[in-house]
């Protein structure tokens, strides 16, 4: 007998089963992303020589992104110990913390039921998943502009210090996190709202300007980070040369450098129709219930009343402003994207609640949601069964069981519109994290070497040559780690040390390795990069890898 549910309980419920699936991915003891190992490098840089000011990497000076990501995770570092979860933790937890914002923001424009079901669209959403766990600056981002989005619009309505200071704080956060050009996000729906209500005034009110100066007083920590390290030190060498100014790269050649390809780091790969390609898969189980909303908005928006227009602007523009710049520029990484998904949410969550409170029927969208679902959960089969994991077949086929005896007791409505599609995107997700993680710690170089030296005498370990895996393995080793660029990073004498190396290079040693007592070799896998077709290659065993050995080297021996 199916079982009258109300439609918040049930947002609820669904809500917290994704965010458990997604959690369940930060139980791995490696770090799975070439990215994210280089971001824990630098957290851990800072963490264990109390060096708050210096973003360090393999010991040179580094200079690309602000520090706010790298100070926290070295705060989790000192409190939880450095590895896989104290990494991931803080990113997660900002995640979680995009949502709640969601759904403050929706509920400044819409019921209850949809401020719950814009939290459920944006935390099933596949790419925010994937990004939770990946944990790249965008999981940090993600957090903050919703924060500041939503204090700004309270300041806005109602004028408060406490609005004020909370959002200059979140909107500093998202400074600290990704550079100024964050400030566009935040602020293009505020602007475009005051123009369609013809509130010009607001632009020059003073609540406004100190809002600005606020934001840039608790901007301070990272403008003094980058003098000390990088403007107060000009004879240091960055990029190849001389004299360059931190606090120039983060305000301009970060931003508009990269936006006009005029900056020391440089791409000319833009595609303007990437970032419509990757919101099509990105987005997914509710791609097609964005488009029915977008429509059924745009149709319905003069009839609407005020309010429901002021919202409507409010939230496109903070979409479609962003996602115009990203599709401008030539720097296009797909998790970009991710940002702007909250707003998204929000209106696929408005359009959900409408079309389950309503007695009509929208079939072409619920053909739509049964096609997706059904792709979804064979994708996620497929790659299983591709790749001979008995393991996560096992564990799809045991979710896909569950989810299916709950779904019974739901109105037909809500599992094809709701259940349905988070199901699959669950498979999905745990299908390629399992994939991505077995296959790292069954193949992962780090993390192997890691293995094979847990019961060795503890030394020095020198990594020759191979920069992520040095990053990586400091991150799991008690032991020092380091990279080796050529022989005169080696010890001369002194106390025996670990090299790690590929046997390809093994004729570049001389009479280095001449005493040295061979400990461990493997054909292990040294890159974290690359698409899904490489992923599916190593969980399969069909993925070209690397012949590494690992030496117990006796510095002076004869």
């Amino acid at each position: 007998m199916r079982q009258a549910v109300s439609i918040t309980a049930l947002a609820r419920w669904l809500v917290i089963v994704a965010l458990l699936v997604n959690a369940a991915g930060l139980v791995t003891p490696i770090v799975n992303a070439g990215d994210s190992v280089t971001y824990a490098a630098l957290s851990q840089h800072i963490a264990l020589n109390q060096d708050w000011v210096n973003l360090i990497l393999d010991g040179q000076d580094w200079l690309d992104k602000p520090h706010f990501p790298f100070w926290l995770t070295a705060l989790f570092f000192k409190l939880f110990g450095v590895s896989a979860l104290s990494y991931n933790l803080p990113g997660f937890l900002f995640h979680v913390l995009g949502a709640y914002f969601t759904f403050r923001l929706a509920r400044l424009f819409y019921s209850p039921e949809a401020a719950w079901l814009s939290v459920l669209v944006f935390v099933s959403a596949f790419q925010v998943m994937q990004t939770s766990t990946d944990v790249r600056a965008e999981t940090y981002l993600t957090g903050s502009i919703t924060g500041a989005c939503y204090y700004w619009l309270r300041h806005d309505a109602t004028p408060r210090l406490k609005f004020l200071l909370l959002g200059a704080m979140f909107s500093a956060m998202a400074v600290m996190t990704k550079g100024i050009f964050t400030l566009i996000t935040i602020g293009s729906g505020l602007l475009a709202m005051w123009i369609f209500q013809r509130r010009w005034h607001e632009m020059g009110r003073a609540k406004w300007w100190l809002a600005l100066l606020l934001t840039l007083l608790f901007t301070g920590p990272e403008l003094l980070a980058l003098y000390l390290q990088f403007d107060a030190q000009a004879q240091k060498q960055v990029f190849g040369q001389t004299q360059v100014s931190g606090i120039r790269f983060f305000l301009w050649d970060s931003q508009f450098g990269r936006f006009f390809n005029t900056g020391p780091i440089r791409n000319t790969d833009g595609n303007p129709v990437f970032f419509l390609h990757v919101f099509l898969w990105a987005f997914l189980p509710w791609t097609g219930v964005a488009f029915a909303a977008v429509i059924r908005a745009w149709r319905e928006f003069g009839a609407s009343p005020a309010a429901q227009r002021t919202a409507l602007v409010y939230l496109a523009a903070s979409f479609f402003v962003t996602f115009a710049l990203f599709s401008l520029t030539s720097f296009q990484l797909d998790y970009y994207a991710v940002i702007l998904f909250p707003f998204a949410a929000v209106v696929c969550g408005q359009f959900l609640d409408r079309l389950l409170k309503g007695s009509g029927h929208h079939r072409p969208l619920y053909a739509i949601q049964i096609l997706l679902s059904v792709l979804l959960l064979a994708m996620a089969l497929g790659m299983a069964l591709y790749t001979d994991q008995a393991v996560v077949v096992g564990a799809l086929l045991l979710m896909l069981v569950l989810g299916l005896a709950g779904a019974q007791q739901l109105p037909q409505r809500s599992r094809v519109l709701l259940v349905f599609p988070l199901l699959g995107v669950a498979l999905l997700y745990t299908s390629i994290t399992l994939l991505v993680t077995l296959s790292y710690l069954s193949l992962g170089l780090a993390y192997k070497v890691d293995r094979a030296l847990a019961a060795q005498t503890r030394s020095p370990i020198y990594v020759w040559r191979m920069p992520l895996v040095a990053r990586e393995l400091a991150l799991y080793s008690p032991a020092p780690c380091q990279l080796a660029r050529a022989s005169a990073d080696l010890p001369l004498g002194g106390a025996p040390y670990y090299l790690v190396i590929r046997a390809a290079e093994l004729a570049q040693m001389g009479e280095t390795l001449a005493q040295a007592e061979p400990v461990a070799q493997g054909h292990w896998a040294l890159e974290k990069t690359g698409l899904l077709p490489r992923m599916l290659r190593l969980a399969k065993g069909t993925e070209a890898l690397e012949d590494v050995r690992v030496f117990r080297v006796k510095p002076g021996s004869p």
